[in-house]
This record gives C-alpha cells, structure tokens and sequence, in this order.
C-alpha cells in the first residue's frame, strides 16, 4: 500500500470521514493505484469485521445448510450504479451514506461495465462507509466476473440465491471465500461449501453426472480449458490466460464440484457433449482483460 494510502486509511481509522472532494477525486483518477487503492479498502474492512462475511437468502433451509442464519437487508439502504450516475453525484450520495444511521447499504451492480471499475466503486465506498455492512444482492457474479472473490475481501454481505439452476456459482463463491481465508457469519468449525453440497443432494442436484456431462471444457472445475488453474486429484490444469483471482480457473476443488460448459473462455453452460482428454492451452491463452474473462 501507498504511504498516500496508508496515511488515508489511517485518518479513517481515527474516525476522520472520507470528504466529498476525496471521494470523487479517487472515483474519477486514472491514476494506476486500483490495487492500492482495494488494499486500502480490504485494511478497513478488516478492522471492522476481520474475516466474517454475513449471508442473505430467501431460503432458512440454505443457510442452514451454510450453517448460519439470513440476515435481514429491509433496513439497508440503496446505492443504485446500475444507471447512468457521474462521479459528483455519486461521491455524494457515498459521503452521505457513510454518515447515515443505516446500518448496512445494499449495492445494486451494473452487469455491462468493467469489472476493475466496480472494484474502484466499492473500494471507495468502504473508505466512505468504514463500519456499514456493504451487501452485494444476487447477481452480483455476473458484473464483477472473475474479481467477484477480490470483492470479498471489501464487501461484508452478500445474497446467496435459492435458485437451484445457478448452483456452479454458488459453488464457486463458497470456494472463493474458503480460499480467500473468508468465514461465513455463525458458522463456527462447519464446512459451508460442504453442507451446500449436501444441501443439493438431499434436493435431488446430481452432483457427479453433472460433472461428467460438462467433462473438461473450458474453465471446468477438473479440466484445464483456456481459463484453468483448477486442479485434479492426479495433476493440475493445463492452464492458460490465467484469470484473476476467485474468478474462471482460480482455486483447486475437491472432485465433488462442477464444470463449466464447453465454449470460449469462461463460456455459458451448453448441452452435455462427449469430452476428451484436454489439451495443454496454447501459449498466448485466451486473452482475457484486466476484468477477467470477457471484460467490457
């Protein structure tokens, strides 16, 4: 981090507010420090809420699953960016939010932006919000793409959906946040990911075939693919772009996790096809952006 930074985190730290002007100077900056900037932001959520992370669902018996218990978001208040909104407007409504009485404030995402540029607005929202609960409502996967785990370290809540069909992200976000050192709120010693699993079994979710039907396309949970980097039981990916963090092709699983599609990189989900053995990626990879795959 940038002693610039430090310094900022540090005044913050002593209960000196974010101003108006700071805000949208760090918004509107093409400075090259987003990173330093979401390390600034990761330290004062640290400070607030260490490595827990709150669930939302609309389903008890998920977070049971979980082994938690859903939060309530009715009282939390709005940042809607998913509209048009310049960066004057919205270093004010963050100031204004990091003084309010909420104790929480619901970020609704745009799913057409860049993802690195999400990651700039919720960074400065922390700083402006140092001890609100920042919750990210379902969807929030498809906007951030592969910096949906970075976001964790930033956010505090997050809406796990109830919606059965989109279970691989799920399960990738449960990965994310074991891997990213993350425990979800009340869960004590339980194992989330593994009581999500279990979750879908009893549900009639079949796990295995699922996993053998998508085989090792790209940015599978076994196979290399152009977005690898998840690991077998015998040997790792084959690799390739190298998406970033939590994102397509981040973390090693166990063998009970599913595959992606076949397709390009970090494709939708098709209809089952025969697979065969994956290939060592081609040296140039798929030319993912500094958003992950298939950034705006």
């Amino acid at each position: 981090m940038s002693n610039a930074y430090s310094e900022l985190v540090a005044r913050i730290s002593g209960g000196e507010g974010l101003t108006r002007d700071e805000a949208q100077s760090l918004l509107s900056t093409e400075d090259g420090q987003d990173f330093a900037l979401i390390e600034a932001a990761s330290a004062l959520r640290r400070q607030e809420f260490r490595n827990v992370i709150a669930i939302h669902t609309e389903d008890e018996e998920l977070a049971e699953a979980l082994g938690t218990r859903s939060i309530s978001i009715d009282s939390y208040e709005i940042l809607d960016i998913s509209q048009d909104i310049d960066s004057h407007e919205l270093a004010d409504r963050m100031v204004a939010l990091g003084a309010g009485k909420s104790t929480g404030i619901t970020v609704k995402l745009p799913q057409q932006a860049v993802p690195m540029t999400l990651m700039r607005i919720l960074s400065v929202l922390r700083l402006a919000a140092p001890d609100k609960v920042i919750h990210l409502p379902e969807g929030y996967e498809e906007s951030l793409r592969s910096l949906a785990s970075l976001a964790m370290h930033i956010v505090s809540a997050i809406t796990i959906t109830d919606d059965i069909e989109r279970w691989p992200l799920v399960n990738e976000t449960l990965k994310a946040l074991r891997h990213g050192g993350i425990v979800i709120a009340g869960s004590g010693s339980r194992d989330a990911l593994a009581g999500y699993l279990a979750y879908l079994s009893e549900l009639g979710v079949d796990l295995m075939g699922h996993r053998e039907a998508r085989g090792s396309a790209c940015g599978s949970v076994d196979g290399g693919g152009c977005c690898g980097g998840h690991e077998s039981e015998s040997a790792a990916s084959s690799g390739g772009c190298g998406c970033g963090s939590g994102g397509c092709g981040s973390d090693s699983v166990s063998t009970e996790q599913h595959a992606h599609s076949e397709g390009g990189c970090c494709g939708g989900h098709e209809s089952a096809q025969p697979v065969e053995t994956p290939k060592p990626a081609a040296s140039d990879g798929c030319g993912c952006g500094s958003g992950g795959c298939g950034s705006a």
